[in-house]
């Protein structure tokens, strides 16, 4: 799942490269998603692994909780934001339950003055999430083989300032495995 989808270029990607997975992108903008949208559609290049919704996080169903090995966040602003650097915990629990037991939430997330937002900091994003039952995988400086990775025109676009304004963070976290002998 692609939370904040934009204009869904990184699930058609993904759907393309991973043709075994089901991939969906949310995003509460159908317009910014309706070029991809159809593109998935299309017999000539459909994708029947791809599908578009359009929502809020905070408005998916129940049903999708536990559903997802990947919920990827790349490059948020407003509510999305304030959920995956760990500044609204509730919201950032909702992304928690979309994943699977050993299901990732990989997060790219940047900032410059600018925005309006307080920095992105790595260790906020961490403690929030961790209290919702995820472990770091990885957290690192993101550059613009990050953005090229995640299909982001925007990302790229916001990573391409030389004058060291912007500050990018890739953040991988995991859910832990179930247990399967259900040993403590």
């Amino acid at each position: 799942m692609d939370l904040g989808a934009g204009d869904g270029r990184f699930v058609l990607a993904h759907a393309r490269e991973h043709p075994d997975r089901f991939v969906l992108g949310v995003d509460a903008s159908a317009d910014a998603m309706r070029a991809s949208s159809h593109r998935a559609a299309r017999p000539r290049t459909a994708l029947p692994n791809a599908r578009f919704v359009v929502s809020a996080l905070e408005a998916l169903p129940a049903e999708f909780d536990g559903q997802f090995d990947l919920v990827t966040v790349h490059f948020p602003w407003g509510s999305l934001w304030n959920a995956a650097t760990g500044r609204d915990a509730q919201t950032a629990g909702r992304m928690t339950a979309l994943l699977r037991p050993g299901g990732e939430l990989r997060l790219l997330l940047s900032h410059a003055d600018r925005d309006g937002t307080s920095p992105v900091d790595p260790e906020q994003v961490i403690a929030t999430h961790a209290g919702n039952g995820l472990a770091v995988a990885e957290v690192r400086p993101a550059g613009l083989e990050d953005a090229a990775a995640a299909h982001s025109s925007w990302g790229k676009r916001l990573l391409q300032t030389h004058d060291g304004s912007r500050a990018a963070w890739l953040i991988r976290l995991t859910r832990p495995a179930a247990n399967p002998t259900g040993d403590r």
